[in-house]
């Protein structure tokens, strides 16, 4: 009798043995763990990598737990090409190509063309960069967070306009192969000539191309311009590129039409480009479909909005006056 009655408690016994056991076993079990290859043109835009890893915190991926990320900072397109190359062959266990800007994303594609690693681009321009078959369907392995390119630099020049409607000479200077330039510059053209502003284009290879072309404009009887627009390449936004275009325009007395909330800080009179930051965040939501099994040409490419910075005591100290029209649709204004 009493070995009857201990045969249900030793049963019972046993099942919470066996429960204790499986779950000593799940602790031990790794999380899965993805590698991401992060790859940008330009360093000084850290925020975009900062949001994105914040919601990809957010999200549940712990760094250096559940993912971990790779860096590669390319200066110019051929180190680019080489370096990805360089990743391709030494890693054989990459998740996903996470890129920034338009030129690295658009070297990345091609150079993965023979794999099926998904690709999210992030602040890229898809307008003449074959990066995606639609903003709805990109189709393929890729999908990302668009550069808004022709919203952005023709709305860039209405603005100029509007705050100076009397300086008609705007100095337009690119980087002749950037992908973003001929889309750009295309909206400018049809523009332009609606507004009664002549564009001063100024095609440079480098760097070392637009500090000669303004060396040539100081050294003249006058710099052949009344304002300065910033085009959407990386030769605007490099540090040196960027600094040149300022300090160009502080000794002439221009003004700067500008993008990003930095470039009014340093001078510009406003900027209306978008958050970086918001950038990453919303690249983060991407990537999780994708390592969840999503495939990434299905996930529709996302268009972050525009922010308008005003630089008003720029704007005094050139003579200058805002709109009221354009004062309140600035997000933010420096006074």
């Amino acid at each position: 009798m009493n070995t009857y009655r201990s045969l249900p408690a030793a049963l019972g016994l046993f099942w919470v043995s066996v429960m204790l056991a499986v779950s000593l076993l799940g602790c031990d079990t790794e999380p899965r763990q993805y590698r991401l290859e992060v790859l940008t043109g330009n360093p000084d835009h850290a925020e975009i990598v900062n949001g994105f890893k914040e919601k990809m915190t957010e999200l549940g991926y712990r760094e250096g737990i559940e993912i971990v990320y790779h860096t590669e900072y390319y200066v110019t397109p051929h180190e680019a090409r080489a370096g990805v190359e360089k990743i391709l062959r030494e890693s054989s266990n990459i998740d996903l190509i996470f890129t920034l800007f338009t030129e690295v994303s658009v070297i990345a594609k091609e150079a993965t063309r023979d794999t099926n690693i998904p690709l999210v681009f992030a602040y890229a321009g898809i307008e003449g960069s074959d990066l995606v078959g639609s903003v709805r369907e990109p189709g393929g392995r890729v999908t990302g967070v668009r550069y808004p390119g022709s919203e952005q630099i023709g709305k860039r020049l209405e603005i100029l306009h509007e705050i100076a409607p009397l300086r008609t000479r705007v100095f337009a200077g690119y980087s002749r192969n950037y992908p973003n330039s001929l889309p750009a510059l295309t909206i400018m053209r049809s523009l332009a000539p609606k507004l009664g502003v002549t564009l001063v284009e100024v095609p440079v290879d480098d760097v070392a191309g637009l500090e000669r072309e303004l060396q040539r404009r100081d050294q003249a009887s006058e710099p052949g311009v009344d304002a300065m627009l910033l085009m959407p390449d990386s030769i605007n936004h490099s540090f040196a590129g960027w600094k040149m275009i300022r300090d160009f325009a502080d000794r002439h007395n221009l003004p700067v039409a500008g993008s990003f909330r930095y470039t009014v800080e340093q001078g510009a009179i406003f900027g209306n480009a978008d958050n970086l930051e918001a950038v990453g965040r919303q690249a983060a939501p991407l990537v999780h479909k994708i390592l969840q099994g999503t495939p990434a040409g299905t996930i529709p490419v996302v268009t972050p909005e525009q922010v308008l910075v005003i630089n008003y005591k720029r704007v005094q100290e050139l003579g200058l006056e805002v709109p009221e029209g354009v004062l309140r649709q600035a997000k933010e204004i420096l006074r």
